[in-house]
């Protein structure tokens, strides 16, 4: 919530900048210099008589004196938000813009209610038809633009993610780029946005580059994500659980054409956790016989516009060798190496 100076601050900061004692403010405004005191510690308010004499010996407007409010609370901003809304199911349009001036020349420090004022009014706009009207567009945009100088990133951010999607509907795509510099390179919802720009200009190669590239981040962030909850379940013994979860990694994977390795790999996991010595042998069976499907994604229609290192076939291989390595060895797969069916196993892979 934005915090707005109060009345006391806004009289001590331009005496300050006057070089004027509370002494001499006081007697030019026939008080008392305890009462001028009192006034900037905030321990009492200058009487209404006074508040006009007070801002014209400062030098400033009984707007800026009066408008530097305690901060909104959430009530009151919801408040304020609600009677908008109310406002747009009774009210012509234009008597609620007149409305939203006066609110944001009450609170003109209030840059979140701002914010979502512009939001509402500028979505209104769109869905009754009006956006094209050009005192509306300039007063949006220019609202917008003015919120960019805020000292609050979230406020920032905001405003540019407003004035982005105005730029697109405008078809103005060089000023929406310029709004992405407000976005960390790390918005996973930043690319997207480029990429509608591409699209915009007719540059459909790079965003299918783009895109393609987001959809396959996003399937590794789900698909660890899924495997992190997975651990947690079979931390908590909750098997079920941990059940549900690896069937719909596998289904994720199947889905972004992974391949077989990518489908199966968690189901080992699950087995193991189990300590399901006939599954585990067949699942990684499974595995290392389908190493070779690791990259398989690259093939993909999905990501056929990116571009991707060519795979060295020995790295299959070391996997082979390494996988087999760690079941061989590790003591957490003794259960394996002690069950029926490890001797057949083994002699089928340590030849390979």
């Amino acid at each position: 919530m934005e915090v707005f100076m109060k009345i006391n601050e806004v009289i001590r900061k331009h005496r300050k900048e006057k070089n004027m004692t509370q002494e001499e403010m006081a007697n030019r405004l026939g008080v008392t210099a305890p009462a001028v005191n009192k006034w900037e510690s905030g321990a009492s308010m200058p009487d209404i008589s006074l508040l006009a004499p007070i801002a014209r010996l400062l030098n400033v407007s009984l707007d800026e004196l009066l408008s530097f409010k305690e901060e909104l609370s959430e009530i009151e901003v919801s408040s304020i938000i609600k009677e908008i809304y109310e406002m747009f199911d009774t009210e012509p349009i234009e008597t609620v813009y007149q409305r939203i001036l006066e609110v944001t020349k009450e609170y003109p420090n209030a840059e979140s209610l701002l914010l979502s004022l512009i939001g509402i009014f500028n979505s209104r706009c769109v869905i009754l038809g009006v956006d094209k009207n050009e005192e509306y567009d300039k007063w949006i945009q220019g609202s917008y633009q003015n919120l960019l100088f805020s000292h609050d990133e979230e406020i920032r951010v905001g405003a540019a993610d407003g004035l982005y999607a105005l730029y697109i509907r405008k078809e103005m795509y060089e000023d929406a780029e310029r709004c992405l510099r407000y976005f960390s390179a790390k918005d996973p919802d930043r690319k997207r946005k480029l990429a509608t720009i591409y699209y915009g200009k007719g540059q459909y190669e790079e965003a299918y580059k783009t895109l393609e590239a987001e959809v396959l981040a996003n399937y590794q962030t789900m698909s660890v994500m899924l495997l992190e909850i997975f651990m947690v379940a079979v931390k908590t013994e909750n098997f079920e659980k941990a059940q549900v979860i690896i069937e719909k990694e596998s289904a994720l994977a199947e889905l972004f054409e992974m391949g077989e390795y990518h489908k199966n790999a968690g189901k080992l996991e699950l087995a193991v956790a189990l300590k399901d010595s006939k599954e585990t042998l067949r699942l990684l069976d499974c595995l290392l016989s389908t190493t070779n499907t690791v990259m398989d994604y690259t093939k993909s229609k999905l990501f056929e516009h990116m571009t991707f290192q060519e795979v060295n076939p020995t790295i299959f291989q070391t996997l082979r060798v390494n996988t087999l390595k760690h079941f061989s060895e590790d003591d957490t797969y003794k259960f394996v190496r002690e069950s029926e069916g490890w001797e057949a196993f083994e002699k089928k892979w340590m030849t390979a």
